[in-house]
C-alpha cells in the first residue's frame, strides 16, 4: 500500500514537473533562438554581399557609360562627315562658277581673236588695195615725173603700218593677259583639284572610321548585353534564394508569440542593425564595384577595337596576299615572256655568227685562191721583165747537173 502510494505520488511528482519545466524556458530559450537566427541572417547577408561583389554589377554601370561616349563620338564623327559633304558642295559650286568665267573668258578671247583676224584681212585687203592703185598708177604716170606718185603711197603705207603695229601691240597685250589669265585658272583648278582629291580621302577615312567605330559600337553593345547579363544571373539566384530563406525562417504559423516588449524590442534592433550593415556594405563597396565596372568596360571595349581592327587587317592581308600571288604570276608571266625572247634572239645570233665563220671561211679560201693568182701573176711579170721565156723543164736524172740557164724562182 505504501509503495503503491508512493509511486502514485511520485508520478504526480512527475506529471507536474514539464510544467514547471516549461514555465522556466519561456524567454531566455526564446532570446537564444532569436539571436542565433539573427546571426545566422547576418552571415547570410554578409556571404550574399561578397557574391555580389564578386559576381555583381550596379544597374547604371560603366558599360552604358561607354556606349553613351560611343554614341556621342558616332554624333560627332556624323556631324563631322555632314559638314564635309557640305564643303564638299560648296567647293563643287566654287569650281563650277570657276569654270564657268573660264568659259566666259575662253569665249572672250575667241571673239577678240575673231575681230582681229577680221581687222587683219581688212588691212591686208586695203593694202592690196592700195598696192593695185599704186601699180595703176605707176603704169599711167607719165614717164617724167617721178616725185609725184611716190608721196601718196608712202603716207598710206604709214598710216597703214602704224594701224599694223597699234594692232600687233593689242594682239600682244591680249596674249600676254591671256597668257596670265590661263596660267591663273590653271593655277586654281589644280588647287580645287588637290583640294577635291583632299576632301575625298578624308572622307573614304572618316567613313573607314565610322564603319569600324559603328563595328565597335556593336560588338560592345552584344558583350554588354550577353556577358553583363550571363553574369548577373548568379546574383539573381543567390538573392532569389536568400530572400526564400528569409522568408521561410519565420514562416505564419509561428508556434510561439512574443510577448514581451524587451524581445520585440531587441527584435527590431537586431533588424535594424542588419539593414544598416548592408547598407554600410553596399555603401562602402560601391565605389570599388564601380571601379571594376569601369576596367571590365575598358576591357571589353578594347578587346572591341582589337576585334574590328584584327578583322580589318585579316582583309587587308588577303587582299595583299591576292595582289602578290597576282604580281608574282605576272612577274613569272613576263619573266617566261622575256626568257623566250632571249632564247629566241641568242639562237639567231649563234645562227648568224656560223653563218659568218662559213663566210669568213670561204672569203679565206678566195684569199689564198687571190694570193696564189697574184703569185703567179707577179712570177709572169718577173720573167717577161727578164727577158726569158719558161721552157718545159728537161727529164735528167737525178745525179746530173741543172742547167744554167734557168733562173731559180724567188718567191
Amino acid at each position: 500500500m505504501y509503495n503503491s502510494s508512493y509511486s502514485q505520488t511520485k508520478f504526480g511528482y512527475e506529471a507536474k514537473q514539464p510544467l514547471h519545466g516549461s514555465r522556466g524556458k519561456s524567454c531566455g530559450y526564446y532570446m537564444r533562438i532569436i539571436f542565433f537566427f539573427s546571426s545566422l541572417i547576418q552571415s547570410l547577408i554578409i556571404i550574399s554581399l561578397v557574391l555580389f561583389l564578386i559576381y555583381g554589377q550596379p544597374e547604371q554601370s560603366a558599360e552604358e557609360k561607354r556606349v553613351k561616349e560611343l554614341e556621342v563620338g558616332f554624333n560627332k564623327l556624323s556631324d563631322n562627315n555632314i559638314q564635309l559633304r557640305k564643303e564638299k558642295s560648296e567647293l563643287g559650286a566654287q569650281l563650277g562658277a570657276r569654270t564657268a568665267e573660264k568659259a566666259a573668258v575662253e569665249k572672250e578671247l575667241e571673239k577678240m581673236k575673231s575681230d582681229f583676224n577680221v581687222t587683219e584681212v581688212g588691212l591686208k585687203q586695203r593694202i592690196e588695195t592700195c598696192e593695185k592703185r599704186n601699180a595703176v598708177f605707176m603704169t599711167r604716170r607719165p614717164s617724167s615725173p617721178i616725185m609725184q606718185p611716190l608721196l601718196i603711197p608712202n603716207s598710206e603705207v604709214k598710216t597703214l603700218q602704224s594701224l599694223n603695229d597699234q594692232q600687233k601691240a593689242m594682239i600682244g597685250l591680249i596674249e600676254a593677259n591671256f597668257t596670265r589669265t590661263v596660267l591663273y585658272m590653271t593655277q586654281e583648278r589644280d588647287i580645287a583639284i588637290r583640294d577635291r582629291d583632299k576632301h575625298h580621302q578624308e572622307a573614304i577615312i572618316l567613313r573607314r572610321e565610322n564603319t569600324m567605330l559603328q563595328e565597335q559600337l556593336t560588338s560592345y553593345t552584344r558583350k554588354c548585353k550577353e556577358d553583363f547579363a550571363h553574369s548577373l544571373d548568379g546574383i539573381k539566384t543567390v538573392t532569389r534564394d536568400f530572400l526564400n530563406r528569409i522568408t521561410n525562417l519565420f514562416p505564419h504559423s509561428m508556434t510561439f508569440h512574443l510577448t514581451c516588449d524587451s524581445q520585440r524590442e531587441q527584435l527590431e534592433k537586431i533588424r535594424s542593425s542588419c539593414t544598416n550593415l548592408s547598407k554600410d556594405v553596399e555603401n562602402k563597396f560601391q565605389v570599388y564595384l564601380d571601379k571594376v565596372g569601369d576596367k571590365v568596360a575598358e576591357i571589353q571595349a578594347e578587346s572591341s577595337r582589337l576585334e574590328v581592327t584584327n578583322t580589318h587587317l585579316t582583309s587587308d592581308l588577303a587582299l595583299c596576299e591576292k595582289v602578290g600571288k597576282e604580281a608574282a604570276a605576272d612577274a613569272a608571266k613576263q619573266l617566261q615572256q622575256k626568257q623566250t625572247i632571249h632564247d629566241n634572239q641568242v639562237e639567231r645570233l649563234l645562227l648568224e655568227q656560223n653563218r659568218l665563220r662559213d663566210d669568213k671561211k670561204l672569203l679565206e679560201e678566195r684569199l689564198v685562191l687571190k694570193e696564189k693568182e697574184l703569185q703567179q701573176q707577179s712570177e709572169a711579170s718577173q720573167i717577161k721583165q727578164n727577158g726569158l721565156t719558161p721552157r718545159a723543164p728537161s727529164k735528167w736524172p737525178s745525179n746530173a747537173a741543172p742547167d744554167l740557164s734557168k733562173v731559180p724562182k724567188v718567191r
